[in-house]
């Protein structure tokens, strides 16, 4: 009676939940130990299937309407409590429909249930196995598989092509009523609906289940959707705050227009300016508008996409990881005899191999001891090609992104107990450590486009010829009988399978890279659940959402021990582990902004934390990483890193020009490094801003005059030591002013006979009046005041002509029209005017006259200063 059978079934159910009611069926799987108890859930995949094969065959018997619509209602309960069982296979995803009834009473053979090996679910004992990650949602990620005709094979499964529209639904209904379920026993959110598929699950008939769960998915999506609405409200905010000002900016000049004293045709033209500037000014804010919204849909669709490759990278893992335990027991079927190569399917086969032939490669296995028939099989994959050395192992490339990345300079103790050169492989090199015989750090290159996904061979790991034993990891470290120590790896072998030199075959793919992955010295030992809940976990954030925008990351990772550490049984434990990423913004994302943009994330976790993993809690600013890790990442991810975590003196910047003022001595040292900054073009130019602003301040008259001879050639020199093209930068104006005005007042301080500059001095002082284009102008200057003393008009003629401009003598013009005015005017036609008049506005308020450039209908080589106190 299939009534009987349902209420025994949920009989067995409910008695086996009830061991701990708070507990989730993930949770009590996870709380066994032994290896029969891994997974049980109970009625477990075989249970069900055989209940759902002997309840269809009934089927045939039941004759009324209402009995079979009660039948097939218990098959439905049942198939979607089926996919929530470990170790479904792909058939289990279609419903199981009751048999035709057959006109009367029959028995009918037992129903053989096909298992799918590659996707079954099986424990994994391999130490060096990768974690398996919950996958994003299990009834999306399984296709369906046809099977043949019910009628003729009689195992009750039907293809989408066999089913009715309404049996379609049926099927679709089932599948909704298993992910609800599994986002009610884990509360993963992963599983909610989101887009076409919850609409169409919200038009399906709902039970209190598949009612909850798309409730929530509603919810879910209402919260992302106000959240977007949020960041477009702000967004809109933003824009109407600029237009407001922009609105006061236009308001205040139309004001100055009107009372300003001057002649019509002036005040035609200054309006002319005023509403070329407004149409200009709404042009910018449009194409920054526009821009903005760009780099926001850019980021949103790289988010997605990085959050779907993270989502894929879980069922990769969790399918990689399933499939290796299944070919290592398969592999001990063939090598024992219990098992065939003809009983395999041709992937599985070649899978198989390769698992064989690693384990041969690295010693575990001898070939001598196969069957024959599986050393001719096995034989092919251990030729020259797979033992084959590139001529040179590349290593870590310090230029893979869009600056130079040098490696990590060692400090302190660390100098003297490093090997002497990098451990070079492919796509990623060690700097080794004597007195923990293990890696102080890895540096990885990781091209995200070019990243393949290789099958992970078994075997032992091997030490690697080039170093002594005795300087490398102990194998014995991670072969103890409990197995307390996994060697995880600090170069992951999915971060190095990219590149030519594993194009081709995937079989000798994936021997190549167990050759340069699966190495002694690329390992660590960490505790097992802090390599599932961490360490792991950290690997997949970095290759996925860590700057998803950029295609090359260069990643850093690495063990740190405590003076006071010792080792456990003889193992030398790391107390923490830590991990920094630095990649590029592209180019394409920052808009008109040409200065390379980068992202530096870091973390560090201690050894004996516990929980799931969370980002933001093992996130920490560079310059505490190096602290802890007496490691020096150089310039550019200080830098980077500084502008969001700033420290107690603010970034790195701040601090460097604070140093400026050390220069007053033989600080030789020092003014290499502010040389070195400077000239950095990967560097923030705001930061560089920083320090030459420092420069600036020093290189005063007033500062020079109580240097030594030493500290003003530092001064001079650091200065030439800013690359030309910064000078040249609009937005570095006032400061290109404030410049051209010390050292023009250095060299009026020579002329008056002070001896401040000496002849050491001469020649840097020269190079940068050049720089500074000190130099006769082409345009000729006159000078019209109101309001101060002639005197001071012509001192401030005096020093106007120190910088080269070309105000004659005498040039200066008292007139009541300059009253109220502080201008430079030009010919709007002579943009050569347009920037001289420019340069002398920044002039004239770097000698402490505030002034700015208008258009005027003068001659073309001439300005205008118009300015009163």
């Amino acid at each position: 009676d299939i009534r009987i059978a349902h209420l025994e079934l949920m009989r067995i159910a409910s008695s086996n939940e009830a061991v701990d009611p708070t507990m989730r069926r993930s949770d009590q799987a996870s709380s066994e130990t032994t290896d029969a108890n891994t997974d049980n859930a109970v009625p477990d995949a075989q249970t069900i299937r055989g209940f759902l094969a002997k309840a269809r065959r009934a089927g045939r018997t039941i004759a009324r309407e209402s009995d079979r619509r009660a039948a097939q209602r218990i098959l439905d309960y049942w198939s979607a409590e089926l996919v929530t069982r470990p170790g479904i296979t792909s058939a289990d995803i279609s419903p199981t429909r009751l048999a035709a009834f057959a006109g009367g009473l029959e028995t009918a053979d037992p129903v053989a249930v096909a298992v799918d090996y590659e996707s079954a679910s099986r424990e994994i004992t391999d130490p060096g196995s990768v974690a398996i990650a919950v996958p994003g949602s299990a009834a999306v990620t399984t296709e369906d598989v046809a099977t043949e005709d019910s009628a003729g094979s009689g195992d009750g499964f039907a293809s989408d092509d066999e089913l009715s529209s309404d049996e379609l639904t049926e099927r679709f209904r089932i599948r909704v009523a298993a992910q609800a379920r599994q986002w009610k026993n884990t509360g993963y959110p992963g599983y909610l609906l989101r887009g076409d598929a919850l609409k169409e699950a919200s038009e399906l008939p709902q039970g209190p289940d598949i009612a909850e769960f798309v409730e929530e998915s509603i919810k879910a999506e209402t919260d992302s959707q106000k959240q977007r609405d949020r960041s477009k409200n702000i967004l809109i905010a933003m824009f109407a705050t600029l237009a407001g000002i922009l609105a006061a900016a236009a308001y205040f000049a139309v004001t100055q227009r009107n009372d300003a004293f001057a002649a019509r045709e002036q005040a035609v033209a200054t309006a002319r300016q005023i509403a070329a500037l407004n149409q200009d000014l709404t042009v910018a804010v449009e194409r920054e508008k526009n821009a903005r919204a760009q780099v926001e849909d850019a980021l949103r669709v790289a988010l997605k996409k990085a959050e779907d490759a993270a989502n894929t990278q879980r069922a990769q893992q969790a399918t990689q990881a399933t499939l290796q335990s299944a070919i290592v027991s398969i592999v001990k079927q063939l090598r024992s005899g219990g098992m065939s190569l003809d009983d395999l399917t041709p992937d599985l086969r070649q899978s198989v191999l390769v698992e064989l032939a690693g384990q041969v490669k690295s010693g575990e296995v001898a070939l001598a001891q196969l069957p024959a028939l599986l050393q001719t099989a096995v034989e092919p994959l251990l030729g020259k090609l797979t033992d084959k050395q590139p001529n040179i192992l590349t290593g870590y490339k310090v230029d893979f992104i869009e600056a130079r990345i040098a490696l990590p300079r060692l400090t302190g103790d660390l100098a003297s107990d490093a090997s002497a050169r990098p451990l070079d492989y492919i796509n990623y090199s060690l700097v080794m450590g004597r007195s923990h015989r293990m890696a102080i750090y890895s540096a990885v290159n990781l091209a995200r486009s070019q990243r393949m996904t290789l099958q992970a061979t078994g075997g032992r790991l091997r030490y690697d010829v080039r170093l002594p034993r005795d300087a490398q990891p102990d194998r014995s470290w991670y072969l103890s009988p409990d197995r307390l120590w996994l060697p995880a790896q600090l170069a992951n072998a999915s971060d190095i399978a990219w590149g030519p030199e594993f194009a081709g075959d995937p079989a000798t793919a994936a021997l190549k890279l167990a050759q340069y992955a699966y190495v002694l010295p690329n390992t660590m030992p960490q505790p097992r659940a802090f390599y599932g809940n961490k360490w792991a976990p950290l690997e997949n954030w970095v290759r996925t959402q860590h700057n998803p925008l950029a295609n090359r990351v260069t990643i850093f990772s690495g063990p740190t021990f405590r003076p006071a550490d010792r080792p456990v049984d003889g193992v030398p434990v790391p107390y923490a582990y830590w991990k920094l990423a630095v990649s590029s913004v592209p180019a394409a994302v920052k808009g008109e902004v040409s200065e390379p943009e980068f992202v530096v994330d870091a973390f560090l976790i201690p050894g004996d934390a516990t929980g799931e993993f969370n980002p933001e809690q093992y996130r920490l600013p560079v310059a505490e990483l190096e602290k802890r890790t007496g490691l020096n990442f150089g310039y550019l991810i200080e830098w980077t890193d500084s502008v969001k975590h700033p420290g107690s003196n603010g970034t790195a910047a701040d601090e460097l020009a604070g140093r400026v003022k050390l220069l007053d001595g033989a600080n030789d040292v020092l003014r290499a490094e502010l040389i070195a900054v400077l000239g950095n073009p990967n560097l923030p130019v705001p930061e560089r801003r920083k320090i030459v602003a420092a420069l600036v301040e020093m290189a005063g008259l007033r500062s020079m005059t109580g240097l030594t001879p030493a500290g003003r050639l530092n001064v001079l020199e650091a200065l030439l030591g800013v690359p030309p093209e910064l000078w040249e930068r609009p937005d570095w104006l006032p400061l290109f002013a404030d410049a051209r005005r010390a050292i023009a007042d250095l060299f009026l301080s020579v002329a008056d006979g002070q001896t401040i500059i000496d002849d050491q001095d001469r020649d840097a002082l020269i190079a940068l009046k050049d720089r500074l284009r000190i130099q006769p102008s082409t345009q000729t200057v006159y000078v019209q005041f109101a309001g101060m003393a002639r005197e001071d008009a012509e001192a401030l003629s005096a020093k106007m002509r120190a910088l080269g401009w070309g105000i004659p003598k005498p040039g200066e013009e008292r007139t009541s029209a300059a009253a109220g005015m502080n201008e430079v005017r030009y010919n709007s036609d002579s943009n050569t005017d347009r920037r001289a008049a420019e340069l002398l506005a920044a002039d004239l308020t770097a000698a402490g006259q505030p002034a700015i450039a208008r258009a005027a209908r003068i001659g073309i080589n001439t300005l205008e200063i118009w300015v009163s106190v």
